[in-house]
């Protein structure tokens, strides 16, 4: 890991947070922090937060249900910047707990982050068991169904969040749409934060960036199409968002380390404004309302963020630090060769072994969010959470009742 630039932009965040803090005292917006009751700023942080809290993790289950070979640096990386995004998110729930009045689902947010925290804990324990090759077989076997598991989750508590929100907060942004409009941020975000970490690492990957760079153009589209149906939007973050992207296509800047920070840097930027735009319903409020303690409140998120990400990143560093590159994953002294790879003999649906692993926690996980929603109020937000929180917990005994049966059969 390149800690020099790390520790760069984590000094240069406290360092901005300092002046910030000072700069409250001058203009008087540090009795806002405290007082500030109708104060609506931090919402915005926090949406961005709990936006990106999602994105690391659903990027990962995606690429792993598309099959796409990367390395495990990559999908750790993704991993644990959700936990650490969802901590920051929590963080300024309790923080600004006066000026946060967003009424979301926190037990939905919940089960997601504990599913996150168990996907990432079953990818430790299989690099950790690599000494034990039953027990990391059985492991690796169970990766896929719960990322198809994970999958849907995410898909539902993203919805159900961003309808909450638009009836409670903001009735500009009902329709069935909306939903969609958030998921596809949080695929964004999820690629412009992996080549900022993947930058971190003093790696880059090229199929990463093209993605990226479709993606951008999809949010284009996106971010002009709702302008055209709501009469508004933020052009200023359709700039930062979507044109910046674009300077990939220069090699000088794709292959420079601090170029690729500057515009995955740039897209957060964007997306940090659109929700920004989100909370006001008007693009120049972000500008023409901030001051010394709003900078402050943002700057804190960042700091926080590298200073969680970098401590586990350094307790965790021998899962990380590992020689295993797979399609897609380049260095910096790449030729970007891809290798072939055989092709495999395709499993009908029924017989897969991802059905077979994941049919009868499935089964058992809708029962028991049948169950719940007979006996509870709140059962359409946390019908499915719920149901995929106990598949998940089935899915990951499986492979220790099936070792535990075939330790006793040898004997």
């Amino acid at each position: 890991m390149n800690y020099k630039v790390v520790g760069i932009i984590f000094v240069a965040a406290c360092l901005l947070l300092l002046l910030s803090v000072g700069g409250s005292f001058w203009d008087g917006s540090f009795e806002l922090f405290l007082h500030g009751d109708t104060w609506k700023f931090p919402e915005t942080p926090f949406i961005f937060w709990l936006v990106m809290s999602q994105a690391g993790v659903l990027l990962s289950v995606f690429l792993l249900i598309m099959n796409v070979k990367i390395h495990r640096r990559t999908s750790l990386l993704l991993e644990l910047s959700s936990l650490c995004c969802l901590a920051v998110s929590i963080f300024y729930s309790v923080l600004c707990s006066n000026a946060i009045s967003i009424e979301s689902n926190v037990y939905g947010i919940g089960i997601l982050g504990f599913m996150s925290l168990l996907f990432f804990a079953t990818h430790l324990a299989a690099a950790d068991s690599a000494e034990d090759m039953s027990l990391c077989k059985e492991l690796a076997n169970i990766r896929r169904p719960l990322a198809w598991i994970m999958l849907p989750t995410i898909f539902w508590v993203a919805s159900s969040l961003g309808l909450d929100y638009a009836r409670v907060e903001n009735p500009m942004w009902l329709g069935p749409f909306f939903p969609l409009y958030i998921v596809a941020c949080v695929f964004y975000s999820g690629f412009a934060l992996l080549i900022a970490l993947l930058s971190f690492e003093n790696y880059y990957n090229r199929l990463m960036e093209k993605y990226l760079l479709l993606s951008s153009w999809f949010m284009a589209l996106l971010f002009l199409w709702m302008y055209l149906l709501k009469g508004e939007g933020s052009l200023v973050s359709l700039v930062f968002a979507c044109a910046v992207p674009q300077l990939f296509f220069i090699e000088s800047i794709r292959e420079n380390l601090w170029g690729r920070l500057f515009v995955s840097l740039c897209i957060l930027f964007g997306v940090l404004l659109k929700c920004g735009f989100l909370v006001n319903g008007k693009e120049a409020l972000f500008f023409t309302n901030l001051n010394f303690a709003d900078v402050g409140i943002m700057l804190a998120g960042v700091a926080l963020f590298v200073a969680i990400f970098l401590a586990v990143r350094f307790l965790l560093a021998r899962f990380f630090e590992n020689d295993e590159i797979l399609m897609g994953e380049e260095d910096e002294n790449s030729d970007d060769e891809v290798p072939v790879v055989e092709a495999v003999k395709p499993f009908s649906p029924f017989s897969s072994p991802e059905f077979k692993v994941v049919r009868l926690p499935v089964l058992c996980g809708i029962l028991a969010g049948v169950v719940y929603g007979y006996f509870t109020s709140d059962w359409i937000y946390l019908a499915e959470p719920f149901a995929a929180y106990v598949s998940c917990m089935l899915v990951c005994l499986q492979p220790f009742v099936h070792l535990s049966f075939k330790r006793r059969g040898r004997q």
